[in-house]
């Protein structure tokens, strides 16, 4: 989305984060790019933002299938709005069957939501929620918690 980038290198630079941005348009390429810079400085730790669509089309699924073949990451992380309620169930099942995501974030949880996606998309892709996010601030993301979920569904 546009201001992505200046966004990203503004958080980074609040909590002395390096963010790798370059002006090509080519996704693949600034990853490897990302990767080869982070190897040379001794980085150990890099996080791949990619294209947020809320409508998934076949050349984003392709891009971001060759991004982790390329990348090869530890984690796949599926980020998923706590307000967009079946859109990120359906979201999070294609997701998960194109890249075998290893955990999901939740975000938006600080609103009116009251979570109760979490409960399918957890059942539909078999993997953990493992963050939520509760405002648009670093110290907003948070390890997920069960009980403050049923909680909220319930209450």
């Amino acid at each position: 989305r546009p201001g992505a980038i200046e966004q990203l290198s503004t958080i980074g630079k609040s909590i002395g984060v390096e963010v790798y941005t370059e002006s090509i348009k080519d996704p693949i390429s600034i990853c490897k790019n990302a990767i080869n810079k982070s190897s040379s400085i001794d980085i150990d730790t890099i996080l791949i933002d990619t294209a947020g669509r809320l409508h998934l089309d076949e050349k984003m699924m392709l891009e971001i299938k060759e991004i982790s073949r390329t990348t090869k990451p530890d984690e796949i992380l599926f980020v998923a709005d706590g307000m967009t309620g079946q859109d990120a169930i359906s979201s999070a099942k294609s997701f998960n069957e194109i890249l075998d995501i290893t955990g999901v974030i939740l975000t938006k949880m600080d609103g009116d939501s009251r979570g109760g996606a979490a409960v399918s998309i957890r059942e539909v892709t078999g993997k953990p929620i493992k963050f939520i996010g509760t405002s648009e601030k670093v110290d907003g993301l948070e390890l997920f918690n069960p009980k403050w979920l049923l909680n909220s569904i319930l209450n």
